[in-house]
């Protein structure tokens, strides 16, 4: 008997087919839209069968699915015609020329930007009780450095995928976007002064990280000010309570881990001791926060 789901051999049918008939495995995008689900569905649900050894995946590679499942047990793919929708892009010489004159001056206009404006963020995990919260300061930076500053200045190691909301627009790192214009745009070359620009000064982000355990962020642009004198930036200059521990289960999780290791009559303290180690939900150090958002963070 196959040992998932029927949801489950619905997302392995599908893979399979695709992989068969294209000779490699489909985008998680492409996934959503044969599904019918949401992207952060997708993420959960291949964490899922990662999880259970019936597929595995290279993290931070797209299109690298493998299934694992016995293939005699999946189900055959009976959700339609599979598509695949392949782009390139063609550029002439004085196409090229232009593109470079265009960054150029772009370059030009951010850099003088960056050095009179400076955004104050605060940055709060959503559904905390107490909030768990940051506000820093930095200036004008691309998403993929925003993203940055958010994970150190929360505590996080960047250890999985995350998107940029604004309204009903996706924005992602380009390796996990797929290229797929109708729920996820690639975030490269998108600045918090161009996002200002469109959205004016109240704007508001939300960050999604890990879709798995779904820490969801709301990022807020509290002000645009001008830099102080002889200060380094980015900086975090306040914040309350203790980052989660990764991969502990979302919220609900955080506060059962929270009950647990701080309690040793608990059931399951010495196991969460012993994977974790003592943990402070109270502990919080800016200082940290900034000397930790003042070096890059690995890739993924």
């Amino acid at each position: 008997m196959p040992d998932f789901t029927p949801t489950q051999g619905k997302y392995l049918s599908y893979i399979h087919a695709y992989t068969v008939g294209f000779g490699l495995p489909p985008a998680e995008s492409e996934i959503a839209k044969a599904i019918g689900v949401s992207a952060p569905s997708v993420h959960q649900m291949l964490k899922t069968l990662q999880r259970k050894a019936l597929i595995h995946r290279e993290r931070g590679v797209a299109r690298s699915i493998k299934i694992l499942a016995d293939e005699s047990t999946i189900p055959q793919w009976s959700g339609g015609t599979i598509t695949r929708v392949e782009t390139r892009w063609v550029s002439t010489r004085s196409q090229r020329r232009s593109a470079r004159s265009t960054r150029l001056a772009r370059s030009v206009a951010r850099s003088n930007q960056r050095s009179t404006d400076l955004y104050v963020f605060k940055i709060t995990l959503v559904g905390s009780k107490p909030p768990i919260w940051r506000r820093i300061e930095t200036r004008d930076v691309s998403l993929a450095r925003l993203h940055q500053l958010i994970q150190t200045a929360m505590g996080w190691t960047n250890s999985h995928l995350h998107q940029f909301r604004i309204g009903e627009q996706y924005y992602m790192d380009s390796r996990g976007a797929d290229s797929d214009p109708d729920w996820v745009e690639s975030y490269d070359g998108i600045t918090v002064a161009k996002l200002v620009s469109q959205h004016g000064t109240k704007l508001k982000l939300r960050y999604e990280y890990d879709f798995g355990d779904g820490w969801e962020h709301n990022v807020v642009l509290e002000k645009i000010t001008r830099p102080a004198d002889g200060a380094s930036y980015p900086r975090c200059t306040g914040g309350r309570r203790a980052c989660p521990p990764e991969d502990v289960g979302g919220l609900w999780g955080f506060y059962e881990f929270v009950q647990a290791v701080n309690n040793p009559e608990h059931p399951e303290h010495e196991e969460k001791l012993e994977w974790y180690g003592d943990f402070d939900p109270a502990e919080f150090d800016k200082d940290e926060a900034t000397a930790a958002m003042q070096i890059k963070l690995p890739s993924w």
